[in-house]
């Protein structure tokens, strides 16, 4: 495995020393006997800033030393640490908060681990670019609907998702925003939670797939309905589902940018050269008004979809103090539903049918307002890109989940039922956005240009 960005494919990423552990492999010896250990899970990265990046990982079997080091892709080839080095018990999570780097600047890291008593050594690899400045352009990528933790490993779901992953990694984007329901298990949408068992099991696995990205490509994850968060669950079933994913998989707090959001890490907002992306939590604040149909439904009514007031005043004030030239909203669904049924519009289907709907018409006037191009989301399972009022909203396909859900559900008229990624392609003139199927064609694009 090396620092760049190569075409990685999962069964090579782990066939090596990083992947070891998470396939219950013996620890590596080197000549002369010594043991090197291996990680079980791979490196993450996440909260890229202009002068900083979060990598976690996960120690493998047995307890060790651990150290980070970092050095400028353009600089001196002499590796600095990040940081003194750590003693980790075996199994658990190391993070390193890397500081005092440049922005839009490109850093290779090494993660080295070592026994009690013996030389540090390589375990993993990886590089990063930091958050960009300004009027310049980048690639990144959008992916939804894996639903990581449902399906065998091997199964076609899986295997779409390592399409997926492959995929992405080719078009080398310098960070991933994943639209939710990025795991799932059978009970994560319909019932409480009382263990973390489930979570920590789809956390796990969807960790393991996405290694071959992540090691190089920040993360910038959302709330599905399958993430266990969702406001009809008690207070203490959606908190335990929260801690587990801050564990597996960090994302912004309200400190991490300037336009702040929640402390829970379940909203936020960044800016990215000319980009301002801002990312909502659809699920957490919505509550049911009254009894629920079944067991799968959030809400009771429609209106029920909601942000809360304290996230719906935060995304105004984030709307109306940016000036930057393309703005973009990414959500799991629309803030209202509007499908071909009632059951499916209550659950949150439709996208641009719902622009006008329930609490989804504030922002979409808020959109309107202060000139919002694309609304990012996910939750059907295939692409569609529909305009309203001029904007956009464009759904990514499904990165794994096999069910895709066409007209009788949706009420969508032209849509493709594929599973592949959105990649997202930013030039200070245009904003480019190709819709590409699991085997890597475009089969559909669309750009916006600047405000």
């Amino acid at each position: 495995m090396t620092g760049s960005k190569g075409d990685l494919s999962r069964r090579s990423f782990l066939a090596g020393v990083t992947g070891a552990a998470a396939l219950g492999l013996p620890q590596r010896a080197r000549p002369g006997g010594q043991v090197v250990p291996t990680l079980s899970l791979p490196p993450f990265l996440a909260r890229p800033t202009t002068e900083s990046i979060l990598v976690s990982v996960r120690s493998g079997v047995v307890d060790t030393t651990a150290r980070l080091e970092i050095r400028a892709v353009l600089g001196p080839t002499i590796w600095s640490a990040a940081g003194a080095d750590r003693s980790v018990p075996a199994g658990e999570f190391v993070r390193w908060e890397i500081g005092d780097l440049a922005s839009g600047s490109a850093y290779d890291y090494q993660v080295l681990m070592a026994t009690p008593g013996e030389d540090l050594a390589p375990v993993a690899t990886g590089r990063f670019t930091t958050q960009r400045v300004g009027e310049v352009g980048f690639t990144a990528a959008l992916t939804a609907d894996p639903h990581t933790g449902s399906f065998a490993e091997g199964s076609a779901p899986v295997i779409a998702l390592d399409d997926v992953v492959r995929n992405v990694q080719r078009d080398r984007p310098e960070f991933v925003i994943a639209l939710g329901d990025n795991v799932a298990w059978n009970t994560s949408r319909d019932y409480a939670q009382y263990d973390d068992f489930g979570a920590n099991f789809a956390y796990t696995m969807y960790r393991e797939h996405m290694a071959p990205l992540s090691v190089s490509c920040p993360h910038f994850g959302l709330i599905g309905n399958w993430e266990g968060e969702s406001g009809k669950f008690p207070a203490e079933s959606a908190a335990l589902m929260a801690t587990v994913r801050r564990k597996f998989a960090p994302g912004p707090n309200n400190l991490t940018y300037p336009q702040g959001g929640s402390p829970n890490e379940d909203y936020y907002a960044f800016d990215w050269g000319p980009v301002l992306f801002v990312v909502l939590n659809v699920q957490s604040y919505s509550a049911p008004s009254g009894s629920l149909s079944t067991p799968m439904a959030d809400v009771t009514l429609v209106g029920d979809w909601s942000l809360g007031a304290a996230q719906r005043s935060w995304l105004e004030g984030v709307l109306a103090a940016s000036d930057h030239p393309f703005k973009f909203v990414c959500i799991h669904h629309p803030v209202g539903g509007n499908a071909a049924t009632s059951m499916e519009t209550l659950y949150g289907r439709g996208g641009p049918r719902a622009a006008l709907v329930g609490e989804q018409r504030l922002v979409h006037e808020m959109m309107r307002e202060f000139g919002v191009q694309i609304f990012f989301f996910g939750h059907d399972h295939v692409f569609l890109d529909e305009s309203v009022d001029g904007i956009h909203y464009a759904l990514p396909g499904s990165c794994g989940a096999p069910w895709k859900f066409g007209r009788e559900v949706t009420g969508y008229q032209r849509y493709w039922p594929d599973s592949g990624h959105g990649r997202l392609t930013v030039r200070p003139e245009r904003a480019t956005v190709d819709f590409v199927d699991q085997a890597g064609r475009i089969i559909h694009q669309f750009a916006v240009e600047p405000v």
